[in-house]
């Protein structure tokens, strides 16, 4: 049986190296997000034969799914997942798979599992240049957008976040749930997004506030996936400043250009998310997919 335990910050470079990151894409190679929404999803870590398992578990203690295992016998750890799923009567279930790992489950147990996609938890990329460019008439919008910001706020800035502004970045967060009716003492990604500003130089983020004047109006934040590939994992802004969004959005890209790309994460299948990371224009979108074993 294996043993699953929280994801540790310590640790983070030793998960890392069961998993090829030179041309990398997806999140489930990153492992800054995977410790920061470890508690929300319980999400935990085990080994076996020098091969990572990842599991997300319930309430109750029993996992509802697995992700693909990665290392040196990904077969024989499949293999076990599977005896184990045969004597709790649960049928097992590996989740989040991308194409590449689903294509290697096929391959490894052909016809033992029933595969669906999943389009709600896919990664949307898009090129880096093209948000930090916006060329061209499909982003005429996005610098329609810009242009109205800047007739309606001409002492706009930019700043980078760093011990000087984390307070500033925060409150942007607290202050959009306050719009949005989120608790922050109760709201997950609030807290979550206050965790990785108190961490965020030992897990290696990066972010960017938007001023007006004295007031922050707008943050992102995020990490490197592999020297090819940057991962947004939160941006937020406020209501009141139209185009604040793709302010952000284009300025942060900005200062990105060293990756070839940028994740935007998934739409949660949340309509009105999904439009606008398609009014981007994604590169890539990174599908996702689900296996259940046969009975």
């Amino acid at each position: 049986m294996i043993e699953f335990e929280y994801i540790e910050k310590s640790r983070i470079s030793e998960y890392k190296r069961y998993y090829d990151y030179t041309d990398a894409l997806g999140c489930e190679f990153n492992f800054v997000s995977a410790f920061l929404w470890r508690g929300e999803y319980r999400l935990k870590i085990g080994f076996y034969r020098d091969t990572l398992i990842k599991a997300y578990f319930r309430d109750d203690g029993s996992v509802w799914g697995y992700c693909m295992p990665s290392g040196k016998n990904v077969r024989e750890a499949v293999e076990l997942l599977i005896s184990e799923s045969e004597k709790s009567a649960a049928p097992l279930s590996i989740a989040y798979l991308s194409r590449r790992e689903r294509d290697l489950l096929e391959e490894l147990f052909p016809g033992a599992f029933e595969i669906t996609e999943v389009s709600e938890t896919r990664d949307y990329i898009y090129l880096t240049e093209d948000l930090a460019q916006l060329r061209g008439k499909r982003y005429q919008a996005k610098r329609n957008h810009i242009s109205r910001f800047n007739r309606s706020f001409d002492d706009w800035r930019t700043e980078p976040i760093g011990d000087g502004n984390k307070g500033d970045a925060l409150r942007v967060a607290e202050l959009w749930c306050g719009e949005n009716g989120y608790d922050t003492g109760e709201y997950a990604e609030y807290k979550i997004i206050r965790d990785a500003l108190i961490y965020m130089e030992e897990l290696g983020m990066r972010g960017m506030v938007l001023y007006v004047g004295a007031s922050p109006v707008a943050m992102t934040l995020g990490n490197e996936i592999s020297p090819l590939c940057f991962d947004v994992g939160f941006e937020k802004a406020l209501r009141g400043y139209e185009g604040s969004y793709s302010v952000i959005c284009n300025e942060f890209a900005k200062s990105l250009s060293s990756y070839k790309y940028l994740n935007r994460e998934e739409d949660m299948g949340i309509e009105g998310l999904r439009k606008s990371k398609l009014s981007y224009h994604p590169e890539i979108i990174y599908e996702r997919f689900h296996a259940r074993l046969k009975t």
